[in-house]
């Protein structure tokens, strides 16, 4: 368990040195004459690691992380939804908030818990639905998830 938790806030931490060297250079996008952001999302909302597809057992877990980052000004929450169409096994967070004053951004993180139990063996389509920047940025995440039968 212990393991696990430290996982999750490797995970968690990474994606967020990455998302920030990613997204500093464009921040400063602005429209010609009134100096004001031109759209209020740095990067379209994204998974952590980036795969079409994942490989587990039946009883391993494993964690995804989901990203939205938009301008700092916005400070709405992010959503994020295991939409019905997905597995049981599969469970989001709420949305956890970093503040990047320095680069004028705001990012947050959900942890996706894909949980397959035994029995669970199969070929699964998991759909993420995030609402990020004051509702304007709106995606459906989709990867695959195959599930092998446990042999013990």
């Amino acid at each position: 368990m212990i393991r696990r938790i430290g996982l999750i806030v490797f995970v968690a931490v990474a994606c967020l040195v990455a998302v920030e060297n990613r997204t500093a250079a464009g921040q400063n996008r602005t429209s010609g004459d009134d100096n004001v952001a031109v759209y209020s999302s740095i990067a379209p909302p994204f998974i952590t690691p980036r795969k079409d597809l994942f490989v587990t057992t039946e009883g391993d877990s494993f964690v995804v992380v989901v990203t939205a980052t938009c301008l700092l000004e916005d400070d709405s929450d992010a959503q994020f939804e295991v939409l019905s169409s997905s597995p049981d096994f599969v469970h989001v967070s709420d949305a956890y908030r970093n503040e990047n004053k320095t680069n004028g951004y705001a990012e947050a993180l959900g942890v996706v818990y894909i949980t397959p139990q035994i029995g669970d063996a199969g070929k699964y389509v998991v759909s993420l639905q995030v609402k990020s920047c004051s509702g304007k940025v709106e995606r459906v995440i989709t990867f695959k998830v195959k599930v092998k039968a446990r042999l013990d």
